[in-house]
């Protein structure tokens, strides 16, 4: 009797695990999918960019203390970052560069050719802020690619499992966009053009299958810090005239992006639809507030965000603070839940979007481009290709 006892409890407990496991596994699944898709060799990031890449720890030339940008917890991490965490990445080599708030209220941020710029702008004169271009940005990871061979400190199979990404657009179409049409249609064909220019600089310094990640360009005038400086009561776009040379100018730079990136054969370029991602989140949040879907069905499923117009950080402009945010004991308002704000300031996304932007591009080249980049060990293949990708992922919250 005493047996039959002791083995109907052993039977019972057996039966409970596989239970608990049947029903734990699928869950521990599912979150790993995005990890286990990147677990067969070492990988790593290179960053070149601007403010929305800048995850302020430089392996090389670091700036100042004075000019190194802000650490704000409740902003979370750079869309780079969830880029490189979703990868399994080994190393993540920054080399974006940005500005403390302090800096004109925090309206600069790093261009792809500062000599351009200038042109354009001062007749030549040098820049007002000591940010890094493009240019500047990877005559510095030459300069420290040379000490990693030094070192030895990269191993060769993370040079075939390396990733560079190239985001710039922003501030370039920020500041063009007060020239005139044709002024600003000229800078941005130029600057498309110095981008590629500088892609090859890479391509020349860089052994193997060149892969690339560039995000297209978002339109600044959803951008809180639009609104402040702009077209809002304190602005000086009053009739919107910026606007409107802003909204073509991002037309104009992610058709020229894609034109250019078609003929590329330096490597192999993945180009994310960001602006089509960001319009996506501000129509959905309106839909949702109207009790509303698109005939896409966008709206349906309701929106993740409770605030696609402000930020959540208060406007570096007086007097351009939404009164809904209460302010902290520093004087600075602040909403209370950064991850339900599409925000996070005038000039930059809040901590779920850039999760969701960093997550997003790691999951399609996944599905779409790793036997081709990332399974090297079954293929040298270093052809020539591009990819755009349309944004219709849909965005899981960051953790704070």
């Amino acid at each position: 009797m005493r047996f039959f006892t002791r083995f109907t409890a052993i039977v019972g407990v057996s039966l409970i695990s596989i239970l608990y496991l049947a029903w734990v596994l699928p869950s521990f699944s599912v979150k790993n999918e995005l990890k286990n898709a990147w677990s067969k060799s070492p990988r790593r990031l290179i960053v070149f960019g601007d403010s929305w890449s800048d995850n302020g720890e430089y392996p090389i030339d670091p700036p100042s203390k004075e000019l190194s940008p802000p650490k704000d917890l409740a902003q979370g991490k750079v869309w780079t970052e969830w880029l490189c965490t979703a990868i399994s990445c080994t190393h993540h080599d920054n080399f974006a560069r940005s500005l403390p708030y302090s800096w004109i209220e925090g309206y600069k941020g790093a261009v792809v050719d500062s000599e351009l710029l200038n042109k354009t702008f001062n007749h030549g004169k040098e820049a007002e802020e000591p940010l890094a271009d493009l240019k500047t940005q990877i005559q510095q990871w030459i300069k420290f690619e040379k000490k990693q061979y030094m070192s030895s400190r990269i191993r060769e199979s993370e040079r075939k499992g390396t990733i560079f990404t190239v985001w710039f657009s922003l501030w370039d179409l920020w500041y063009y966009s007060r020239k005139t049409k044709d002024e600003a249609s000229k800078a941005v064909e130029q600057t498309v053009d110095k981008l590629f220019e500088q892609l090859n600089e890479v391509a020349k310094n860089w052994e193997g299958n060149l892969k690339v990640v560039m995000p297209e360009a978002i339109d600044p005038t959803f951008l809180p810090g639009w609104v402040a400086m702009r077209t809002g009561p304190n602005g000086n776009d009053q009739n919107a005239d910026d606007q409107r040379t802003a909204v073509s100018l991002v037309q104009q730079w992610n058709a020229a992006l894609d034109h250019k990136a078609s003929s590329w054969d330096r490597g192999q370029l993945y180009i994310y639809n960001t602006n089509e991602w960001l319009l996506d989140q501000v129509r959905e949040q309106q839909l949702v507030v109207n009790d509303m879907a698109d005939h896409n069905g966008l709206g349906q499923a309701g929106s993740p965000w409770d605030n696609v117009v402000d930020g959540c950080l208060g406007s570096n402009v007086k007097g351009n603070t939404s009164s809904s945010l209460p302010e902290t004991n520093t004087g600075v308002a602040r909403c209370k839940n950064p991850s339900k704000y599409l925000f996070w300031d005038d000039m930059h996304l809040g901590p779920a979007a850039m999760k969701m932007i960093g997550e997003m591009i790691a999951k399609d080249i996944a599905e779409t481009r790793g036997n081709v980049w990332f399974a090297h060990e079954k293929s040298n293949d270093g052809g020539s290709a591009s990819s755009k990708v349309s944004a219709e992922a849909k965005p899981t919250p960051a953790s704070q």
